[in-house]
């Protein structure tokens, strides 16, 4: 949208204002006497010099009226020149229109001699004939919500004002686009920003638009991450995914759904008639004072279409260990692991299991003051940015990888590298080679366990006995639900469950588990009715030890480096677990669940 200086012009006609409506500087003319020659031998008469006159109240507040004015001018013909382009009344014409004939005649009262009041009077004046005119072609242009200094606008204005001061009034000055709920909706992904207030625009027309209000309120009071909508012949198949877990919603009428479909598509800027091709678009939303990044993926399907809406929110991640709910005997270790000179580290978890959460957390809590990071990322795929790490790109575009890279970053002399994606081959060797001189490796792999992380590396054709001499460890993570503390149920497990799980007689009087539905008298209001309120993280740290490294040059098994993490006494993810549930964190079932 096309922007005027009006700052600029503010700043200067304040001081023209304020110079010409000052008249101290005629009154200095009128004090300065003119030079009269004195004849030798006579004594100088003192001179009677003209006092200056109190100033009256007109005086005094002229310059503050006529700023007053002035800025009442400014901000108008700036939002008339917004407001024409939204609307398309012509920006070209009005902007014109309203700027030149307020300042000819503001600056003609200011410089032409009359009285103070009918100076004030020619600002007004001129004040209203640049406004009044493009008022009345606004309102006969928009709808009556729209309209400006209307009764129901001033209604409006008064019930804004008040409720600043909070005092409730009802505000009749309310369009159907308004109703519903108090969820604001942003149009993302055109060329411009005229054409996403187009879309906007559009969008708000739709019946559509109150659904698709009323679908992000829900998923924000659920604390759902994404909704999957099924479209089928004769109705729409919806489910959220809360805390990780899918959970079934109320289906909803197809015309309807295609209605709030067509909304989403529309404030996407994606083709809405397009019902078979995959699309992939966001636009964004403001509710109860957060805003969120609403990403939308749309692709036909034999029985219609699957259409899955994210929900991206600004809130802070976890950036320490114990706001990821790491143990503190593990917390320890790998505090250590990251503060050594040299070694191969790698972070794992499963697909969408929090990997970079989990690695940018670690790196914050390393210390990066007396040492240097360099990390190495693809220019297109740029991480979170950390403070005191370096940032080195490559383009995959050009046929680049780390490795085009790496040999430069050697002759910078960094103490440790951070890649999370070891991408080839080459590239990982290149790395493994530098631990050799004392340099730490940060990478991250996705696995299904600790133990499996090193045998992915492997796969990558890394020659094995590289892999060997390096790997220091493998932190793993996953996620697991969180009992609800208001509406979680204490039980007493038999013994031969404790016994099963490894938990010694006596060491644990109480397991805790999510009330049964014939338990509750009425849906928790903390958890609506789930029994889990949020998520931490399981870890299992996997040491690595000199019969793993033999193990992954020889016979490089899963199965081999389990039964040697167990030989060196190391907990196993399952064990790690378990001991969440003994501490009443989490259930017995869900441990199962994350498990399985």
């Amino acid at each position: 949208m096309r922007q005027l200086p009006w700052k600029v012009l503010a700043l200067a006609a304040l001081f023209v204002t304020a110079w010409a409506a000052d008249p101290a500087s005629a009154w200095a003319k009128k004090d300065e006497m003119p030079a009269v020659a004195i004849p030798s031998g006579q004594i100088p008469v003192p001179q009677m010099t003209a006092q200056r006159p109190h100033r009256n109240v007109m005086e005094i507040a002229t310059p503050f009226l006529a700023t007053a004015i002035f800025l009442s001018w400014v901000g108008f013909a700036d939002w008339a020149n917004r407001d024409s382009q939204i609307f398309n009344l012509g920006f070209k014409k009005w902007n014109p229109l309203v700027y030149f004939p307020f300042l000819v005649l503001a600056l003609a009262a200011l410089f032409i001699p009359m009285p103070n009041w009918a100076q004030l009077l020619v600002m007004v004046f001129a004040l209203l004939g640049s406004s009044v005119p493009y008022i009345v072609v606004h309102n006969k242009s928009v709808q009556p919500h729209q309209t400006v200094l209307t009764g129901p606008w001033w209604r409006h204005f008064s019930a804004v004002l008040l409720s600043k001061l909070g005092v409730k009034m009802r505000d009749e000055r309310q369009a159907d686009y308004e109703k519903g709920a108090a969820v604001d909706l942003f149009a993302m992904g055109a060329s411009d920003a005229n054409a996403d207030n187009a879309n906007l625009l559009i969008a708000r027309q739709s019946p559509g638009y109150l659904l698709v209000k009323d679908l992000i309120a829900d998923m924000v009071n659920r604390r759902a991450d994404r909704v999957h909508l099924e479209y089928g012949a004769q109705a729409v198949a919806i489910r959220q995914e809360i805390d990780g877990v899918w959970h079934n919603g109320e289906a909803r009428d197809r015309e309807s759904g295609d209605v709030m479909l067509a909304v989403m598509k529309t404030l996407a800027n994606l083709d809405v008639k397009d019902r078979r091709k995959k699309q992939a678009g966001q636009f964004a939303a403001k509710y109860q004072e957060k805003k969120f990044l609403l990403p939308l993926t749309s692709q036909g399907v034999q029985t219609g279409e699957r259409v899955i809406l994210s929900r991206l929110s600004d809130k802070a991640k976890p950036h320490t260990y114990d706001a990821l709910g790491m143990r503190e005997g593990i917390k320890q270790q790998w505090e250590e692991f990251m503060a050594r000179d040299r070694g191969f580290v790698v972070f794992s978890t499963l697909p969408g299991g929090g990997l970079t959460t989990l690695t940018n957390a670690s790196i914050e809590e390393t210390d990066r003051l007396m040492r240097d990071f360099f990390a190495i990322e693809e220019v297109n795929h740029r991480e979170q940015e950390i403070q005191n790490v370096a940032v080195h790109t490559y383009d995959a575009s050009k046929g680049e990888t780390p490795a085009t890279i790496i040999p430069g970053l050697i002759r910078l002399y960094p103490n440790a590298y951070i890649i999370r994606d070891l991408v080839d081959a080459e590239s990982a060797s290149m790395l493994m080679k530098e631990v050799e001189d004392d340099k730490l490796i940060i990478t991250s792999i996705q696995a299904r366990e600790a133990a499996e992380a090193l045998l992915r590396i492997l796969q990558m054709k890394v020659p094995p006995k590289n892999l060997a001499a390096v790997a220091t460890a493998v932190l793993y993570e996953r996620l697991i639900r969180k009992l609800c503390p208001d509406c979680k149920v204490g039980y007493t497990p038999p013994p031969d469950a404790l016994k099963k799980l490894g938990i010694p007689p006596g060491k644990v009087q109480q397991l805790f588990r999510p009330p049964k539905p014939e338990e509750r008298e009425k849906p928790c209001e903390t958890c609506q009715g789930i029994g889990y309120v949020g998520r931490t993280g399981v870890f299992e740290l996997l040491v690595v030890t000199d019969q793993m490294r033999e193990i992954l040059v020889k016979q490089p098994s899963l199965e081999l480096l389990k039964k040697a993490a167990r030989a060196d006494g190391q907990r196993s993810l399952q064990e790690e677990g378990i001991l969440l549930v003994a501490k009443g964190v989490t259930s017995l079932p869900e441990l199962q669940r994350v498990l399985k």
